[in-house]
């Protein structure tokens, strides 16, 4: 069965796409190149960040603790310190942050981490500042 030369073009656009589709998706799911702690070496206390969340969204812990956010996704997220506001009750979704400045890092990928220890009892917000429903608290009590 020959190809008619009217009917190549299209399949070979068709494959052309293809292949660059099968790129970009290939390019997509490499692991990060940032330096980070691989996740098994991350003891005590830690927030895991998957599903678009931090877990555990709310936590308490005592004054001299070391906690570590753990990103278990293959995308970008931050942890910032800082007040959210306006919570849609339905979406979850905040409209606007205000960043306290205690910490921000940018995790860049599956098995980043970042680790702060809290000196002082307080009640710490913090959220993604790329995903507008990531939001927790971490209470320190003394």
């Amino acid at each position: 069965m020959t190809i008619k030369s009217s009917t190549r073009k299209p399949i070979q656009i068709i494959a052309a796409l293809m292949a660059v589709m099968a790129f970009a998706i290939v390019g997509c799911s490499s692991k990060s190149s940032s330096q980070s702690t691989p996740a098994a070496a991350v003891s005590g206390t830690v927030v895991e960040i998957k599903l678009l969340s931090f877990m555990p969204m709310d936590m308490t812990v005592k004054v001299g603790t070391t906690v570590t956010w753990r990103n278990d996704e293959p995308i970008t997220h931050t942890v910032t310190a800082g007040d959210v506001t306006g919570i849609d009750p339905s979406t979850g979704l905040r409209s606007g942050q205000k960043p306290s400045g205690l910490f921000n890092t940018t995790l860049k990928g599956r098995g980043a981490t970042f680790s702060y220890t809290f000196t002082k009892p307080g009640t710490y917000s913090y959220y993604c500042n790329i995903h507008f429903g990531m939001q927790a608290k971490i209470t320190v009590t003394g």
